[in-house]
């Protein structure tokens, strides 16, 4: 499971490097069940910067009015300490609940 946000990054930094920017088009976070691309036989895409995402997120990320390009942070776990990234969504076909 990771979790993840949209919207001004959660730990207030945004990605120009700005601290304590609040987010201008409110926050989007989901926990999600990880797979492999090569799980769905997408193996080109799994050295890349971006995932695939379930149509329920466009459909909440439509509504939140983002600000694009959409970047995401990325995390295992919200404990303190545990290491994030950021990504991209290339595609917003994956299963409820999961993401590619």
């Amino acid at each position: 499971m990771f979790g993840m946000g949209l919207g001004g990054f959660d730990d207030a930094y945004n990605m120009y490097g700005m601290h304590n920017v609040p987010a201008t088009s409110g926050a989007f976070t989901r926990r999600l069940r990880v797979h492999s691309l090569l799980d769905v036989g997408r193996a080109e895409l799994e050295k890349g910067d971006k995932i695939i995402l379930p149509t329920s997120a466009l459909d909440a990320l439509t509504r939140l009015h983002i600000v694009y390009p959409m970047m995401f942070k990325i995390q295992a776990s919200e404990l303190p300490g545990v290491p994030y990234t950021h990504c991209g969504v290339i595609e917003f076909v994956a299963d409820e609940g999961h993401t590619y």
